[in-house]
Order: structure tokens, then C-alpha cells, then sequence
């Protein structure tokens, strides 16, 4: 059971990302804790039967990604609670453990080291997703507890993410295996509701397929974000110009050799405990909701049986 007991933030920036934070997101460390104060005075005013989690930490994420304006922080946290009732397949099974096969996969790798800005650079291969084994929304939902695992990390919320993604292997059975709303559904979650600084993303290798499938996604995108994309097919010279070789995989054309995150994702499968307790917040639900295993769902091969329920 989770303690109701308020734990104020403590600041454990670097003292340039403090500097970033302070000239690129309004930070001031003389005002951040009533910031905080003030946007969970907000939500016992406006929305009283929401329940927010006990640390300030978690709070500061969504200042943060909205410049600490506590009314824009507001919207997007209240909007994170609710896509999590509107988009509710995506929670009813969120414990990292039960996603382990996916992380094996290694679709996904966490960069070891940041980028020359302190960015963390996240790879993507979606030729690693097989759909016959894996429906789409377990894939999506082990890559959102990625990246709520991510935001634990300081740098990494006020630096931001830059991904990079091999689309070799991307096919028309896997486009099948998709429902027309997940392009929608996965804009709203990491766009509107997810506190990520979104910096760049970089595409290598992208098969005619692809343009279809960007079709689909590009009337979604704020126009901030369509200027942040980079198409570089299978030249990897220009991916370097952005994204250095150092800190890439082989198959990225850079210079680590055998690097995987399985390490990062082993630590992560251990933290149900702290995935349940965060189920906890948010709009009430009844445990048929959110948190914990719903009976009649399969987690890593699709959606069956009494889950049916979830969709009344």
C-alpha cells in the first residue's frame, strides 16, 4: 500500500543542467517549491478526486516539460490521468515483469553514454517486433513503463530524448497488426500526456512501406515536432552529423560492438512493486481498472476473454 506522506523534491541536477533548466524552462530553485505547492492546490481546488502522488519529484516532471507554468502543468498531468481511464488496455497490465519478453527482444536500447547536448539517445528497430507473438498495444505498453522509468532521471527531463529508428523489416503483415486508432492513440500518450522533452528523431533505412505509415502519423504532429524529423535511409554519414558514432551500436553504423541494454531492462522488470503503488493515483478505479493482472489478458500476446469488460 502506498504512504500518503508528502516527499518534497530534492534537487540532484549537474550544476549545467541546473543552468539549462534555469534558462530554457524557468527554474528557479528560490520558487520551485512553491511551484509545486501551488499546482497541488490547483488540483485540490479544480479536481479534488484525483489523487496525486506523494512525491514532489514526480510533479516536477510535468513543471518542467511546461516551463513551470503551473496551469500548463496542470493540463497535462490532469490529461495524463485521463488518457490512462480513456486508454485503459494500455494499464490494466503495468508491471514491467510481465513484459520481460518484449524487452528481450531488444527492439529498444538505452544508449550507454548522452549526446554532446546531454541528451539520451534511445534506438528502435522495429524489425525486432514480431506481431504474430506481440499485439501492438503490449509493445506500446512496455515502452511507455520504459520511458516512466526514464523520467525518473533528472538530465534526462530537462535535456530531453533524441530517438533514432531502423524501420528495415517494416512490413505490410505488421501494418495489419495495427488498429487504425494506434497512430492517434500513441500521438495523444507521448505528445500530450508524457512530460518527454521530445529533441529529435532520426529515421535510417525506411522501406517504401513507410511512407504510408508516415502518412498516416504526419496530420498528428505539431508542426514543432515535424521540424525535428530527419530521414536519412541508408546513409549513416549524416546520421553521424547528428548523433555521434561513439555512442551507437554497430548496427547503427556506430562503434559500440555487442551493447544491449538487457542490464537496464532487468532492473526495470524488479520494480512492479513501485508500478503498482503508482496505479494508485489518478482518477478513482475500481481494481478491474487499473493495476495489477486482469484476469483473461495476455500481456505479451494480445487481449482475451473477461478483459472484453474493459471496453463497456
Amino acid at each position: 500500500m502506498a504512504s500518503d506522506s508528502r516527499r518534497r523534491y530534492v534537487c540532484n541536477l549537474s550544476e549545467r543542467s541546473k543552468e539549462k533548466a534555469r534558462l530554457e524552462l524557468n527554474e528557479d530553485p528560490e520558487t520551485r517549491d512553491q511551484k509545486i505547492d501551488e499546482l497541488r492546490a490547483k488540483f485540490a481546488k479544480e479536481k479534488p478526486e484525483v489523487k496525486l502522488p506523494p512525491d514532489d519529484a514526480f510533479l516536477v516532471r510535468y513543471l518542467r516539460n511546461k516551463k513551470f507554468d503551473v496551469q500548463r502543468a496542470y493540463d497535462m498531468l490532469l490529461h495524463y490521468y485521463d488518457v490512462r481511464r480513456k486508454y485503459k488496455e494500455l494499464f490494466v497490465n503495468y508491471q514491467p515483469s510481465l513484459y520481460k519478453h518484449i524487452y528481450e527482444t531488444d527492439m529498444m536500447t538505452i544508449c550507454p553514454e548522452r549526446d554532446k547536448e546531454g541528451r539520451t539517445v534511445i534506438l528502435f528497430r522495429i524489425g525486432k517486433w514480431d506481431p504474430d507473438r506481440y499485439s501492438s498495444d503490449s509493445v506500446l505498453t512496455a515502452f511507455l513503463m520504459t520511458y516512466d522509468k526514464l523520467l525518473e532521471d533528472e538530465e534526462l527531463q530537462v535535456n530531453g530524448i533524441v530517438f533514432v529508428q531502423d524501420l528495415e523489416g517494416m512490413s505490410l503483415k505488421m501494418m495489419t497488426k495495427m488498429k487504425p486508432s494506434d497512430s492517434k492513440r500513441s500521438m495523444d500518450l507521448f505528445v500530450n500526456a508524457i512530460p518527454l522533452r521530445f529533441k529529435a528523431a532520426h529515421y535510417v533505412r525506411q522501406p517504401e512501406i513507410f511512407a504510408t505509415v508516415f502518412a498516416m502519423s504526419k496530420p498528428l504532429m505539431p508542426e514543432k515536432m515535424m521540424k525535428r524529423l530527419h530521414f536519412h535511409g541508408k546513409e549513416y554519414g549524416t546520421l553521424h552529423d547528428h548523433v555521434p558514432s561513439a555512442i551507437l551500436t554497430s548496427d547503427f553504423g556506430g562503434q559500440l560492438v555487442n551493447y544491449d541494454s538487457q542490464d537496464w531492462f532487468e532492473e526495470l522488470c524488479k520494480e512492479d512493486r513501485k508500478f503498482e503503488e503508482y496505479n494508485q493515483y489518478g482518477f478513482p478505479k475500481d481494481s478491474e481498472t487499473l493495476g495489477g493482472v486482469s484476469q483473461g489478458a495476455d500481456p505479451v500476446g494480445g487481449l482475451a476473454g473477461s478483459f472484453r469488460k474493459l471496453e463497456t
